[in-house]
């Protein structure tokens, strides 16, 4: 397969209606992939889905307001999937929400941990983690039943994960980058595989506030996900698992194989060796 080429492969992204999920939207379906373009906000997934069949047409999309958090609206994105295209293949789990949702103006105001609101930081892991964790477990049975599938969750630079006042958002996706490679592990042998891909710094989107100190010129744009979960999806990447890829590392003029080598690292942190000692636990 091509790199321009996803025809029949059915992708199911969540949190795309904006930013890195409307850009991977679009980028797989400009490869001929089927997409069922999931997100909370009526607006943002009406918008995205119109601009899908603007240009590649009617069938290349399914638009689907859901709330990730909840169960039988997860059941009901792969459900509505399976029964709209005939499958599924893929799963990205981009849908998040960042430290704004705890307060509106963290980056002036920092918020210490113990100032977390419960409430907010409940719904903010239950979207971030839970929500990742529903749908790929309703998801995996499908695509284990036919050998061959994609999970691709999207988690934060690694420095982002410990930094302070960035509780719950941090935690939140070092609980999904864990996750990946416990998945990964799970899958061994399946044919699905189970990666991360990450933008690389920060990213033109709504996390960033409109009054943020920053030349949104200068953020990483969400573009940089395009190239990396094309290659994620496709038949390309068959064997590749257990790998965090950074889309700002990707470098579109290599091949495609090349690109990805030189962006890929071990999910999570490997690194720091075996310390728990469980019997027959190994380096992988």
């Amino acid at each position: 397969m091509s790199k321009n080429d996803l025809k029949g492969k059915i992708v199911i992204i969540t949190g795309a209606g904006g930013g890195m999920g409307s850009a991977m939207t679009l980028g797989v379906a400009s490869r001929g992939a089927q997409v069922t373009a999931v997100d909370a906000d009526p607006a943002a997934v009406d918008a995205v889905a119109k601009a899908v069949v603007e240009k590649f047409g009617q069938g290349a999309v399914l638009p689907m307001v859901a709330d990730v958090t909840r169960f039988e609206e997860c059941r009901n994105i792969v459900e509505q999937t399976r029964l709209q295209f005939g499958g599924v293949h893929a799963l990205v789990n981009n849908a998040g929400v960042g430290m704004q949702s705890i307060r509106k103006d963290y980056m002036n105001e920092p918020v210490p941990f113990w100032e977390a609101d419960l409430d907010r930081w409940q719904r903010l892991m239950d979207v971030n983690w839970k929500g990742p964790f529903m749908l790929a477990g309703l998801v995996a049975p499908h695509l284990i039943a036919q050998g061959w599938g994609r999970i691709v969750n999207v988690t934060t630079s690694l420095d982002t994960m410990h930094r302070r006042a960035y509780t719950p958002y941090g935690p939140s996706k070092a609980a999904l980058e864990a996750a990946s490679s416990c998945w990964a592990k799970d899958l061994e042998g399946t044919g699905v595989t189970a990666n991360v891909l990450v933008p690389g710094g920060p990213t033109n989107t709504g996390f960033i506030p409109s009054d943020a100190p920053f030349d949104r010129a200068r953020l990483v744009q969400p573009e940089v996900m395009v190239a990396p979960i094309s290659w994620l999806v496709s038949d390309d990447s068959d064997g590749v698992t257990d790998c965090r890829f950074v889309g700002r590392y990707w470098d579109s003029s290599l091949p495609p194989a090349e690109a990805a080598e030189r962006s890929k690292a071990p999910a999570a942190w490997p690194g720091l060796g075996l310390q728990a000692a469980w019997p027959g636990a190994r380096e992988s």
